[in-house]
């Protein structure tokens, strides 16, 4: 159900100092009637106005289709919840080979591994779960596409060519509590790999010319929970990790033993593939709308733009085209916190979203920038504040470019223009910024987050667009 409803407050800026202004607004909200209350001071003479509106929106919870899957790290497991739903998470990756590689003579293969890495993981420390890893035995992953989340492992893998798999806890009891107390310090789970392929990567040096003859040796590897549940790894990096010995001096010396990796970094392709194991939509009432994470689901609304230049023409802030400053925007959206023990409380919250336009979601995640060349819509990333809120501010500039351009246009030009920019949604995101903090790389939320908030028709504090702008 739709609410248009928006506060008024006019304040006025004069030339001269004040040593006091009154302002009380009141706004009334449900998902079927609306109210508004406004309360206005103007100035005698022709001094600048300033104007604050807030916009209640018509907001909707819907699914995350698929989702570009380059990410910092990779996750897996198996986690069910009963407000979020249920989902599978595993990934593929390739290795990079280490150029002119040789080996000692006489030097031989001890073990070979997959080796996963992790600081962090969600779920029940002590379930006991089962990882496995397939070959990649049917075509290589290509480091120059652009792979979603729904990827198709079948084409890459006919789960035929089992690597090997390993029983794991995520926090295993029998390291010392001094060693996890290193800052180097990871949890790992390591796979044995079979000795034939080891004795050929010490054999074969030939695959250590170029990335495309190792590859030739072993593909990648297609790592995916085979048993066990409530666990999700946070995996910082992956290692294909070979262990080989030799005898520098037969006649003297003893056994020397050594190690190389092989990493999957950022020179080689790593896929995120996520399955959802329940139906959607989630179960709510109309009051909350549902986000989360990986591959779960996000809000969406429309920016109320038509009602937005209805307000800046009634106002003023739209004269002969021209438009004045808009000072702040702010899109305002809460957690919805509930008195009995709440079941979403099991999810950590997400921490930061990108509000972006519908229409050029692939395009931003596939470049992963922000600020993002090429797009020229409303972008932004929210952060959990003190006072409860998500709360994003940085939208001015694109009010007043699609301001500006409507201001030219005739009605039914610029209601296609204003329905052409909608929808907009939240994404849940994880980033890094540059060294000069002018940049940042963003990309999908992949590990487990999920928060409720109030929707549009919220009683108690609906989602809103509040915008300042000013007049002449």
């Amino acid at each position: 159900m739709k609410s248009h409803t928006f506060q008024h407050t006019t304040i006025s800026i004069i030339r001269f100092w004040v040593s006091s202004i009154a302002l009380l607004a009141l706004t009334l909200v449900s998902c079927e009637k609306t109210s508004d209350i406004g309360y206005i001071i103007r100035p005698d003479d022709d001094d600048i106005v300033v104007y604050t509106d807030s916009f209640h929106l018509d907001t909707r919870t819907v699914k995350a289709e698929s989702l570009y899957s380059e990410t910092e790290k990779l996750v897996l497991g198996v986690y069910s919840d009963n407000i979020f739903g249920a989902y599978k998470a595993d990934f593929l990756t390739e290795f990079r080979y280490v150029k002119g590689l040789t080996f000692p003579e006489g030097a031989k293969s001890d073990s070979l591994y997959i080796v996963m890495y992790y600081r962090s993981f969600f779920g029940d420390s002590s379930a006991v779960q089962e990882a496995s890893a397939y070959l990649l035995d049917k075509k290589s992953l290509d480091f120059s596409a652009n792979y979603k989340s729904d990827i198709d492992v079948s084409e890459f893998c006919s789960m035929e060519r089992l690597l090997g798999k390993t029983v794991y806890t995520a926090y295993d009891v029998t390291i010392p509590a001094e060693i996890r107390e290193k800052g180097s310090f990871c949890d790992a789970v390591r796979i044995k790999l079979p000795s034939e392929i080891a004795t050929e990567m010490i054999e074969n040096t030939e695959i250590y010319e170029s990335q495309e003859a190792f590859v030739n040796c072993i593909r990648g590897a297609y790592v995916t929970n085979t048993y066990g549940n409530q666990v999700v790894l946070n995996i910082d990096s992956v290692n294909l990790e070979l262990f080989y010995n030799y005898m520098p001096n037969p006649d003297k010396d003893s056994l020397v033993y050594r190690k190389v990796i092989f990493p999957a970094n950022k020179e080689t392709t790593e896929v995120i593939r996520v399955e959802r194991l329940n139906s959607f939509p989630y179960e709510k009432d109309d009051s909350v709308e549902c986000i989360s994470s990986p591959a779960g689901s996000f809000v969406e609304f429309d920016l109320p733009l038509e009602r937005i230049y209805n307000r800046f023409k009634q106002s003023g802030a739209i004269l002969n085209g021209n438009i004045v400053n808009v000072n702040h925007f702010s899109l305002v959206m809460e957690p919805a916190l509930f008195d009995e023990y709440d079941e979403s409380a099991r999810m950590t919250y997400p921490i930061s979203f990108v509000l972006i336009a519908k229409k050029d979601v692939d395009k931003f995640f596939t470049q992963s920038l922000y600020p993002a060349p090429g797009i020229d819509t409303m972008l932004g990333v929210y952060a959990y504040n003190n006072s409860g809120q998500y709360t994003f501010g940085n939208g001015g500039s694109f009010i007043e470019s699609v301001m500006a351009k409507a201001a030219l246009m005739s009605e039914l030009e610029r209601k296609a223009y204003f329905d052409s920019l909608n929808p907009f949604q939240v994404i849940p995101i994880s980033g890094s910024t540059d060294i000069a903090g002018t940049g940042a790389v963003i990309r999908h939320m992949f590990y487990p987050f999920g928060v409720r908030v109030r929707s549009g028709c919220n009683r108690i504090s609906p989602m809103r667009l509040v915008l300042t702008y000013t007049a002449l």
